[in-house]
């Protein structure tokens, strides 16, 4: 047999020799390639042992008992950590082992017996746990792993995994807690297609989404230090093996490997592949003939001629044209397709509907609309103001040209604008989210490019500033923009900052703690804050102002949480030492109240107090008398593994999301008591 050794074994190997010398039993022999018959027998089902557990305190196993199973689950790929999942014909159990790299001697397929006799039962968020010891921490108990391994462990042969339980997300329970299932027709929601499995760099366990045909779901859980952790989430449908887990009361899966994943398949709304294609204009011309959804087995093929990135068209929006017409799509959810791409949209028994009077088809699964790659670009129509009004029914969403036109009516393209030629005049409008909103209007007659539209009379919408002749983004110096605007251009539909814009706040998140990944920060000005994650680990410390060119870069949420992304290291400039934004005081159920608002500034609550016991790590729960919130600490915090104070305390936090309201402290000193 070959054996393999992490850094984090050898590590933790020459810790243990030491330090440790006598704490656990490490002389293990090597095992044989394919193993040697038990030496003991199994005499309690792994279900009649987790029988033996007594909830709401540990259980030391005081009769004979020794389990008999195969090991389904251990750290070969990294996404379990010093435990092994067993599993035999009744059940499986989390055995918790001090012990790092326990594959070499605990492969996959390995039949394996335990002496439970002394050990200890607990459960941890609805998952029984079998333990080695109990411990006192902070005067509560707690569960230790197993450490006299060559007494207790006995290894047999290597007989195979047992065949998954085929199940579906809606059929999962209790008794497949800890249990390797397989999934059948699943495939990642199309929002994390393309995304990772965790986060690499920053070492962050993440959720991703699963779901089946029903639009039923279940969280794919992986660790930042799996070995897969930065694999491409797939875009396919198929079969998923994973060994089943709970937390309180969310379903969770977690991966082995990577070839626990089978995702080869077409996805479930992406029809049948046998669609035909039909015209837009034949579309239109359905719509017109009274059909309220696309005819069965067609699709549609063009040219998006919107343009996502500069924010003047809603972010589930698109508008394709081929050579007979152009429409609106309006998407699920936010889509990538970028101006130029040509693309097919299946629209069999999609909602052909009106909103404001521009035609569109509505609320289309994104599995639903695919890209061809870059298509050849769409030459715009010449014509007049009056050319265009006359027209606008059959003109609409598709690209016009107007010459010697002047734009008036404002200052900016911001709002309601008037567009005039020798013929006549009509609106056009521009998004505050867009990012030319704020650029000036042109100064004289220019020839410039529009999408015909419509919302309730005929307005023309452009693009970015090339459509008028100007740069892509705004000329000049940048000029400052507050955090509670830039905020604002989010919830207005906006994906992108304005351009030519920065902002200038201070740091109040704490690097050196460990509790933020070191490519994100905090900033918080005299409006708000906002996360800004960088393209690298940056050097920006707590306290410190910083400055930041974030035109037209991109603004997302990650998981409810909203953040300029993917910003450019030298794009931030420090300005030295600053003052820290005094904490706002409040209680938990103004938090609460005040989610979006506060988000990713600094709060302070008084007199609150942990539910729990333990440490920092991971998720806790406060309760100040008027709620209770979640406050979470990354594993890689410095103070991760400090107790948890006893009694009430004031906590100074920011104020977080992760999927739901949570709260980070920077480091200890933001607890007082």
């Amino acid at each position: 047999m070959t054996f393999k050794f992490s850094k984090l074994f050898l590590l933790s190997l020459l810790l243990g020799l030491t330090v440790l010398p006598a704490c656990v039993d490490t002389d293990f022999e090597e095992p044989p390639v394919t193993g040697e018959d038990l030496k003991v027998t199994g005499n309690t089902t792994i279900e009649e042992l987790k029988n033996l557990y007594l909830p709401g305190r540990l259980t030391v196993i005081e009769q004979e008992a020794v389990i008999q199973g195969v090991v389904v689950g251990n750290d070969a790929g990294g996404n379990f950590f010093r435990s092994l999942i067993v599993q035999d014909s009744t059940a499986g159990i989390e055995v918790l082992i001090n012990l790092t790299d326990a594959f070499n001697l605990y492969p996959l397929g390995r039949e394996i017996a335990i002496d439970c006799q002394g050990l200890v039962l607990g459960e941890y968020n609805g998952v029984v746990q079998l333990g080695g010891y109990i411990y006192k921490e902070n005067g509560a108990d707690q569960l230790g792993d197993i450490v006299d391994l060559n007494a207790r462990f006995y290894r047999g042969r290597l007989v195979g995994e047992p065949a998954p339980a085929v199940r579906t997300i809606s059929s999962l329970g209790a008794a497949d807690v800890t249990t390797l299932v397989q999934l059948e027709d699943v495939e990642f929601a199309s929002f994390e297609v393309g995304l990772t499995y965790a986060d690499p760099f920053g070492f962050q366990t993440l959720n991703r989404t699963l779901q089946d045909c029903d639009g039923n779901e279940i969280v794919v859980r992986t660790s930042g230090f799996a070995d897969f952790a930065g694999d491409t989430i797939p875009a396919g449908r198929g079969t998923l093996t994973a060994v089943y887990s709970v937390f309180g009361n969310t379903k969770q899966l977690f991966l082995r490997n990577p070839e626990d994943v089978q995702l080869n398949g077409t996805r479930c709304n992406a029809g049948t592949g046998e669609e035909e294609l039909m015209s837009i204009r034949e579309l239109r011309e359905a719509f017109a003939g009274g059909a309220l959804e696309g005819p069965a087995d067609k699709k549609i093929r063009g040219i998006v001629i919107s343009d996502k990135d500069n924010g003047n068209i809603d972010i589930r929006n698109l508008v394709m044209q081929d050579n007979t017409a152009g429409i609106v799509v309006r998407l699920q959810n936010p889509h990538n397709f970028a101006q130029g791409e040509e693309i097919e949209v299946v629209v069999s028994g999609q909602e052909l509907s009106e909103f404001n009077g521009l035609l569109q088809v509505n609320f289309v699964n994104n599995d639903l609309a695919t890209s061809n790659g870059m298509g050849e670009s769409v030459v715009p129509r010449v014509a007049t103001v009056n050319d265009v009004l006359e027209n606008a029914e059959v003109w609409e969403s598709t690209l016009v040209q107007i010459l010697n036109a002047t734009i008036s009516g404002g200052a900016t393209f911001n709002g309601s604008t008037t567009v005039s030629d020798g013929s006549g005049s009509m609106d056009m409008f521009t998004r505050s989210a867009a990012t030319f909103s704020g650029s000036p209007l042109p100064g004289e007659p220019i020839d410039m490019v529009a999408i015909v539209s419509q919302f309730n009379d005929p307005q023309l919408l452009i693009r970015n500033l090339e459509d008028v002749g100007g740069e892509p983004t705004g000329n000049g110096d940048p000029e400052q923009i507050f955090l509670e605007n830039l905020r604002d251009v989010f919830e207005a539909g906006g994906s992108a900052a304005p351009a030519n814009r920065f902002v200038k706040a201070i740091v109040v998140s704490d690097k050196d703690a460990g509790n933020i990944t070191g490519r994100n920060m905090v900033i918080q000005d005299a409006t708000g804050g906002i996360v800004v994650r960088f393209e690298d680990n940056h050097d920006f410390s707590l306290g410190e102002e910083v400055e930041i060119n974030v035109s037209a870069l991109e603004l997302s949420e990650f998981n409810g949480l909203l953040q300029v992304n993917n910003v450019p290291n030298a794009n931030a400039v420090t300005q030295g030492n600053g003052e820290i934004p005094e904490p706002r005081e409040a209680t938990i159920a103004e938090v609460l109240s005040n989610l979006e608002t506060w988000e990713s500034t600094l709060v302070r609550i008084t007199d609150v107090s942990f539910t729990g016991t333990g440490t920092f790590e991971g998720t806790q729960v406060l309760d100040d008398g008027t709620g209770t919130m979640d406050i979470y600490t990354r594993p890689q915090a410095t103070f991760s593994g400090s107790s948890l104070p006893e009694g009430a305390f004031t906590i100074t936090a920011l104020v977080s999301q992760f999927n739901s309201p949570q709260l980070n402290i920077r480091n200890l000193s933001d607890i007082e008591q």
